[in-house]
């Protein structure tokens, strides 16, 4: 669920088995430190515990997993893309992980790119380790620009015709059975049901802001969009792997 920054830092110390780990606002701070110096725009979205305990006067919220956005300025805009670096974290998943990671947000729609793995970079998360926070650093002095892939999948056009569609919908979904994102620490994957989802948003749904009507052509930036409308704005069923779900989009729609 999304949450303000006020509420993310009253997120509270918890314990999971034997291992005690601390308030939300000690993950956080860090970098927040680093990001300020660019941005006050902080998106955040959590996960709580599936039971927690509270009275009438006060809630003893903790927080399993987190993710935080911090929206850059104007300057670093491309192609109607604001630049956004991420931090999300997750304490209760098989192996405890913080990720770090660069991208854009669609003006449009607020959707997720990323298209560089290079851009994600993962630490365990262990109760007796500080996380290393200087790739925050090293992802701000980045010089990867985002404008020629996004040039690129404006300019790949798909032709509509009914074999294409059918030929376009049958390679998504091989992609997808056959893809995962392995990340170290565990594995990312599309579903197929995802894939017919972002069929549906294309070809279905005529008031998707993705549908094409009979006929006309599209892009593949049209069709990638799509599909991050389902990764980013899935109702936050899950904030842990937007980042990997987004990177497999290059191989489940080769580009």
């Amino acid at each position: 669920m999304e949450v303000t920054l006020e509420q993310l830092l009253k997120g509270k110390a918890t314990k999971i088995k034997k291992n005690e780990y601390s308030q939300t606002e000690a993950y956080v701070t860090p970098f927040l430190e680093r990001m300020s110096k660019y941005t006050d725009d902080f998106r955040c979205s959590v996960k709580l515990p599936d039971q927690i305990t509270f009275d009438p006067n006060t809630q003893d919220i903790t927080y399993n997993r987190v993710l935080i956005q911090a929206v850059l300025p104007e300057t670093y805009t491309v192609d109607n893309h604001d630049e956004v670096v991420g931090m999300v974290y997750g304490i209760d998943v098989r192996k405890p992980v913080i990720k770090f990671y660069r991208g854009g947000l669609n003006r449009a729609c607020t959707n997720l790119c990323v298209f560089n793995p290079d851009n994600l970079q993962l630490q365990e998360l262990s109760p007796e380790k500080i996380p290393d926070y200087t790739y925050v650093d090293k992802l701000l002095s980045s010089q990867e620009s985002f404008l020629e892939t996004i040039q690129m999948l404006k300019s790949h056009s798909i032709n509509y015709s009914i074999p294409n569609i059918e030929k376009d919908l049958g390679k998504w979904i091989r992609n997808t059975i056959g893809s995962h994102y392995e990340n170290g620490f565990s594995k990312a994957k599309l579903s197929v049901q995802n894939v017919i989802d972002a069929y549906k948003l294309l070809h279905e749904e005529d008031e998707s802001p993705y549908y094409v009507k009979p006929g006309n052509d599209t892009t593949l930036f049209n069709v990638y969009n799509a599909f991050t409308e389902l990764i980013s704005n899935d109702n936050d069923k899950d904030i842990f792997n937007k980042c990997e779900k987004t990177l497999l989009l290059r191989s489940i729609l080769n580009f």
